[in-house]
C-alpha cells in the first residue's frame, strides 16, 4: 500500500468518526451514548442518569452532569434542542 493509499484510508477513518461524533447525544444503536454535559462516552447500561427531554433520552457520566443538565437542557443541546 502506498503513501497516498495510506492517506486516503486514514481520512475516510477520521470522517467516519467526526460524523460518529456528531450523532445525537440520545443512545445509538451500537449501545453507547455521549454525555450532552462533559461529552464523555457512556453506557447507557451503567449511566450515572438518565433525563427525558424533548422525546429523547439523554444518558450521564455522574448525578453531577445530570444535575446541570436537569437544570438548563438548552444550555447543553444548543441547537440540537427541539
Amino acid at each position: 500500500m502506498g503513501f497516498l493509499d495510506k492517506m486516503r484510508g486514514m481520512a475516510a477513518a477520521k470522517q467516519g468518526a467526526d460524523a460518529a461524533e456528531h450523532a445525537s447525544s440520545a443512545s445509538s444503536a451500537a449501545g453507547s451514548a455521549t454525555d450532552p454535559v462533559c461529552h464523555m462516552k457512556v453506557d447507557p447500561a451503567k449511566a450515572a442518569g438518565k433525563s427525558e427531554h424533548a422525546g429523547e433520552a439523554y444518558y450521564f457520566c455522574s448525578p453531577g452532569c445530570k444535575q446541570k443538565f436537569d437544570a438548563d437542557p438548552h444550555k447543553f443541546l444548543g441547537a440540537h434542542s427541539h
